[in-house]
């Protein structure tokens, strides 16, 4: 079986991509999923429960339980190890991000779904930072959601088209006005690193480069750039052309 990268891994951004420009793609990643898959569904009401299960057909995926307390998700998830959570945010939960990272530390092979009504982009960068591997929107990609719980079960991330829409909206601006910044290859391979999920260090170990070096040099990027974070910059450096699919990869071997 594949999984998604370390938690923080950007390559969310390319699946939605595969999904919508190659359907050849989404064929051969249901093709390969392994059935059934094991899937604990986590939301607060009877009716949203039925709704996410009725998704989900029975000769391709077995539901391990059906959870609406914080304590019995976190329980279930080491004791059953589904392999994949579906988290709804509507849930009586104190700190979700705090539940995405106890529960990738408590079942390490569990990916984590969330499913959310509201369009919030910071929220998606922070929980796809603590561990999770996919954010849906539940009006618009509840029909989506087998195919959507097979690739992340084989290792891709998803985010909903309407959030990475809104992503794209934000920076088209910076793009336009920065488009004539040049990267050097070491720039252009920190970013192809950043997007493939690899760490500072990965990233080093592959350059040839010392650990304080490309921190320095990803310093100097977001200064140029004028982007915060690791998702701006991915967002910025597919949409400005700087690096293309061809050069990513969505699913890394688990050892």
């Amino acid at each position: 079986m594949i999984q998604c990268a370390a938690p923080g891994a950007i390559r969310l951004f390319i699946t939605v991509f595969f999904l919508t420009v190659n359907n050849n793609i989404l064929i051969l990643l249901i093709m390969l999923a392994h059935a059934p898959i094991s899937v604990l569904i986590a939301s607060r009401h009877d009716d949203e429960q039925k709704r996410i299960k009725d998704a989900l057909p029975e000769q391709d995926f077995s539901i391990a339980g059906l959870e609406k307390e914080e304590a019995g998700i976190i329980i279930r998830s080491e004791r059953l190890r589904p392999d994949v959570l579906i988290l709804d945010l509507q849930l009586p939960v104190m700190n979700y991000l705090e539940l995405v990272r106890v529960i990738r530390r408590r079942s390490p092979s569990t990916a984590i779904v969330i499913l959310s009504e509201k369009n919030e982009e910071n929220l998606v960068y922070l929980m796809f930072k603590a561990g999770s591997s996919g954010f849906l929107l539940k009006e618009e990609d509840i029909d989506k959601l087998a195919p959507v719980v097979k690739i992340i079960y084989l290792g891709g991330c998803f985010i909903s088209a309407s959030i990475f829409s809104a992503l794209i909206s934000q920076f088209s601006g910076q793009i336009t006005e920065q488009k004539d910044i040049i990267f050097s290859p070491v720039e252009r391979g920190i970013v192809t690193g950043i997007a493939n999920g690899l760490s500072d260090n990965q990233i080093a170990k592959h350059l040839n480069y010392s650990a304080g070096s490309i921190k320095n040099i990803l310093t100097a990027i977001k200064r140029r750039t004028n982007l915060k974070n690791r998702v701006q910059i991915v967002v910025f450096a597919l949409v400005s052309g700087l690096i293309h699919f061809e050069n990513l990869w969505m699913w890394k071997k688990r050892f």
